[in-house]
C-alpha cells in the first residue's frame, strides 16, 4: 500500500518515558505497518523525529502545530480535582502526598475523611469540576485544521497530561476518536483523573484495569479496555547488546567483576542519595572485586556525585536529563538492559526498577531506611512503599526490603555469596508485568487496529 493511500493516525508525545514506552518499544513500528503516523510534540524536534527514523527504520511525521499550554488557574483546579479524587477513593498515595504538605493539612484531610456527607459532596464537586475542565480544554475552532487532516484516530501517551486532553477533547468534536495509553503500573492511583474521555484505554495488567474501571464507572462513560503488557519490557526477552567493547557506564571491568546497580530516583521525590551510595562504599571497602555503578534517573543530578569522582570502584552514569537532553538516546534500553543483566544485584528505592530487574530475574533490594534514624515519616522513605500501587507488592518486598544498613550488608552478603535463589521474584512480578512473552508492542498495536477496525 502506498503512504499516501495509508490510514493516517496522530500521536501525541509530551513525555520522555512515554518515548520508551512507543519509539524505543517498538510499537510505533508495528503501527506502523498499517498506518501513516504523524507526531505531535512539544518535546520532540525534527532533528530526534529523523534519528528516530533512522534508527528505528520508522516514517514518522513530526506535526509543526504547537501543543497547547495550559494557565496557572487550569492547573490550580486540576490539582483541587485530584485532592478531591484522592479523598473520594480513599487512595493511600494522595494521602500520603498531603502528609507531606504538613501535619495541619494531613489532620484536616483525616477529620474530613470521617464524614459521609463530605465524601458524597466531594464526587459531586470532582465531576463538576471534570466536566468544566473538559469544556474548557475543547478547542475545536483552534484545531480545525489539524482535523483536516482526517485522522482515523489520535493515540494520547500521557492521557493525565491536561495539554494532551486539550487535543484528544478538541478532535473528539471533530468525530476524531482517541486512545489512551497509561505507561506506569502508578497512574491511575497518583496522577489524578484524565480530563478527558477516551474511546480506548490500553494497560499494563488485569489490575490496573480494575482501578481504570473502579474510578470511571461513577462518570458513565467507561472505554473499551484492553490489557497489554509493558511494550518496553519486550527487550528484556531477548539477549543483551553486546557490550562488551565499552560496557556502558562501566569501563575498566573484567568478567571477575560483581557489580551493584544502584539507579537513583528524581530530585524531587529523593533530596539526598548519598547515603546509600556511602553504605554501598563502606560494603565494598574489603571485596575488591566488588563495583557500584549508579544510574541517575533522567531527573536526577548527576553533579550531586561530583565528590565521589576519586573512588575507584564507582562509576556514575546517566543516559540522559535536564544536563543532557531530555530525550533518551536511541540506545537507552538496549544499555538498560545491558545493565541490569551485567549486574549482579540491583539496590534501588521503591522505584519501577524493582519490576525491571526482576524481569531480568535478578535480586533486587529494596532500600526503605533514611540517612539519620528517626526521620518524619512524611519525609522518610518509608512513605514511598505505602503508596498505593506499592501495595500489592508488600509480601513480595518481604523478601527484598531492608530497613537499615545492618540488614543491607546481610542481604548483599546473601546475594553476593551465593545463597539467593532469584526465580520466585520474576515469577512473583508477572502478575504485575503482565509479561509472558516478548510481544506487548505488538499486542497494543494489534488491539489498536482491531478496535480501529
Amino acid at each position: 500500500m502506498k503512504r499516501s493511500d495509508q490510514k493516517h493516525i496522530l500521536v501525541l508525545i509530551t513525555n520522555p518515558f512515554a518515548v520508551l514506552n512507543t519509539i524505543h518499544s517498538g510499537l510505533m513500528g508495528q503501527l506502523g505497518k498499517c498506518y501513516r503516523i504523524s507526531v505531535m510534540s512539544d518535546l520532540l524536534t525534527v532533528a530526534d523525529v529523523d534519528h528516530f527514523n533512522k534508527h528505528f527504520q520508522l516514517n514518522m511525521q513530526l506535526l509543526k502545530t504547537p501543543v497547547p499550554s495550559v494557565s496557572t488557574f487550569e492547573k490550580w483546579l486540576r490539582a483541587v480535582e485530584t485532592l478531591l479524587f484522592g479523598y473520594y477513593f480513599g487512595l493511600e498515595t494522595i494521602r500520603i502526598k498531603v502528609v507531606e504538605r504538613g501535619r495541619v493539612f494531613h489532620w484536616v484531610f483525616s477529620i474530613l475523611q470521617k464524614s459521609l456527607t463530605l465524601i458524597l459532596l466531594s464526587a459531586s464537586v470532582m465531576v463538576f469540576i471534570r466536566n468544566w475542565l473538559i469544556r474548557r480544554t475543547t478547542l475545536s475552532d483552534l484545531y480545525v485544521p489539524l482535523a483536516a487532516h482526517n485522522f482515523l484516530a489520535v493515540v494520547s501517551t500521557s492521557p493525565f497530561d491536561l495539554r494532551e486532553n486539550a487535543i484528544v477533547n478538541s478532535l473528539q468534536i471533530h468525530g476524531i476518536p482517541n486512545i489512551s495509553i497509561i505507561i506506569s503500573w502508578d497512574n491511575f492511583t497518583s496522577k489524578g483523573l484524565m480530563n478527558a474521555r477516551p474511546d480506548l484505554v490500553l494497560v499494563w495488567n488485569p489490575s490496573m484495569a480494575l482501578e481504570y474501571q473502579r474510578f470511571y464507572a461513577m462518570f458513565g462513560e467507561l472505554a473499551a479496555i484492553r490489557i497489554a503488557g509493558i511494550p518496553r519490557f519486550d527487550i528484556y526477552f531477548r539477549n543483551p547488546a553486546d557490550e562488551s567493547s565499552n560496557p556502558a557506564g562501566v569501563p575498566g571491568t573484567d568478567a571477575n567483576t560483581r557489580i551493584i546497580l544502584f539507579p537513583t530516583g528524581a530530585v524531587k521525590h529523593h533530596s539526598c542519595q548519598n547515603y546509600v551510595i556511602e553504605d554501598l562504599l563502606e560494603y565494598a571497602q574489603t571485596r575488591p572485586d566488588v563495583l557500584i555503578l549508579v544510574r541517575c534517573h533522567p531527573r536526577d543530578d548527576p553533579r550531586r556525585y561530583d565528590h565521589f569522582g576519586s573512588v575507584k570502584n564507582l562509576r556514575v552514569f546517566q543516559s540522559f536529563g535536564e544536563n543532557t537532553g531530555k530525550v533518551p538516546p536511541a540506545d537507552f534500553l538496549e544499555i538498560l538492559h545491558f545493565q541490569l543483566t551485567t549486574c549482579t544485584v540491583c539496590v534501588q528505592v521503591a522505584s519501577t526498577m524493582f519490576l525491571d530487574a526482576a524481569a531480568c530475574n535478578k535480586p533486587c533490594i529494596s532500600i526503605a531506611y533514611d540517612a539519620h534514624p528517626g526521620v518524619d515519616y512524611a519525609g522518610s522513605v518509608r512513605r514511598f512503599y505505602d503508596y498505593s500501587h506499592q501495595l500489592p507488592l508488600h509480601k513480595i518486598h518481604r523478601k527484598y526490603i531492608v530497613y537499615d544498613r545492618r540488614e543491607l550488608f546481610g542481604k548483599l552478603d546473601e546475594i553476593l555469596g551465593g545463597r539467593h535463589v532469584t526465580t520466585d521474584l520474576g515469577k512473583a512480578v508477572k502478575c504485575f508485568t503482565n509479561q509472558y512473552s516478548p510481544d506487548s508492542a505488538l499486542l497494543s498495536a494489534q488491539y489498536i487496529r482491531e478496535w480501529l477496525g
